[in-house]
């Protein structure tokens, strides 16, 4: 099957898309092309489950995404779609290290995102943005004290705290 027919099969439940797109991802039955094209013919409604299963993926420590899977993601931080916001910016923050010199839009996207109205936008950017925060180029540039000015005006606790515990490891290294 396709990531599309996967997808769009309605005999599949939700959880059990994600995982056959995991595990194709993960077993290179599902490339990069495969994934990309699915992006091209799906509404963003449908690319949200795909981005949850290529989140999954980024986070394992056994498999490492490509570059392009980084650049996919950015290109849905500022969907319309709270999820599709949520996990390309998750997608983001698990591939920050790898990535570190390929950021500048994502950064951006996400610096935008962590005013967004809604608190799950919030967290996730804070998420990724914390995860960048604390590699070396950044916790000595610019993006720190931008975060400190998040953290200070952020009233939701959760948010809050992804901030603050990024921000005492960046402070180790400044």
């Amino acid at each position: 099957m396709t990531i599309q027919q996967i997808i769009d099969d309605k005999s599949i439940k939700r959880l059990e898309k994600r995982n056959a797109i995991v595990e194709g991802i993960l077993n290179r039955s599902f490339d990069f092309s495969a994934v990309s094209a699915a992006c091209s013919f799906l509404p963003e409604k449908k690319i949200a489950l795909l981005l949850e299963a290529i989140e999954e993926v980024s986070r394992s420590k056994e498999f490492s995404l490509e570059e392009d899977y980084l650049n996919l993601s950015e290109r849905y931080i500022l969907s319309s779609d709270p999820s599709c916001k949520r996990e390309a910016s998750r997608i983001v923050g698990n591939l920050a290290a790898a990535f570190p010199a390929k950021l500048d839009h994502a950064i951006a996207a996400l610096l935008q995102n962590a005013n967004d109205d809604g608190t799950v936008t919030r967290w996730a950017s804070a998420y990724a943005l914390s995860r960048i925060v604390i590699l070396p180029q950044y916790a000595k540039g610019p993006l720190f004290e931008q975060i400190c000015d998040l953290c200070e005006k952020e009233t939701e606790s959760g948010v809050r705290n992804q901030y603050g515990k990024a921000l005492k490891k960046a402070e180790r290294i400044r």
